[in-house]
């Protein structure tokens, strides 16, 4: 039996997801404060302007346990933003129910062209990507957000 609710944004909830991410990606990963900067400014610019995209949160117990976003980039395409689930809640199919809600949301817009960001070191995303049709088309080296070098990847989904 499902025991978590996927939800659109209210006020806090953004606040909240960053704190989400943060926490996270601190803590099994070791990535500094600047991460935070990069995640709060582009929370603030999708919320400065959030047509075409929306935020959804995962909620188990009454707290916050996952996220996942869609920012329209043009008028047939759109990026993922902000996925992650709480290391206390990993493995109970909450990611892929976000992920499912983020890509018929996608469907529905006409979104004919996804993409996203993530780090090699995100082992389960990335099998999740993979697994619905994305594909890594770029890399680049990252020396800010950790004190080792990341590696990001650019993957993306052409589709119906």
């Amino acid at each position: 039996m499902q025991d978590y609710s996927i939800r659109e944004y209210g006020p806090g909830d953004p606040s909240l997801v960053s704190h989400l991410q943060m926490r996270l990606y601190w803590k099994r990963y070791g990535f500094k404060a600047i991460f935070e900067y990069y995640l709060t400014r582009g929370m603030a610019e999708f919320l400065k302007d959030p047509s075409g995209g929306q935020l959804w949160v995962a909620e188990k117990g009454g707290a916050i346990v996952g996220s996942i976003a869609v920012v329209k980039l043009r008028e047939d395409s759109a990026q993922l933003r902000w996925f992650a689930v709480d290391d206390r809640a990993q493995g109970m199919g909450i990611g892929s129910a976000l992920f499912d809600v983020a890509m018929k949301f996608c469907g529905d817009r006409g979104y004919a062209h996804i993409e996203l960001w993530t780090a090699d070191i995100l082992h389960a995303a990335r099998h999740l990507y993979q697994k619905r049709g994305f594909v890594p088309t770029e890399t680049k080296e990252n020396t800010e957000w950790t004190d080792h070098v990341l590696l990001e990847e650019k993957w993306e989904y052409h589709g119906g």
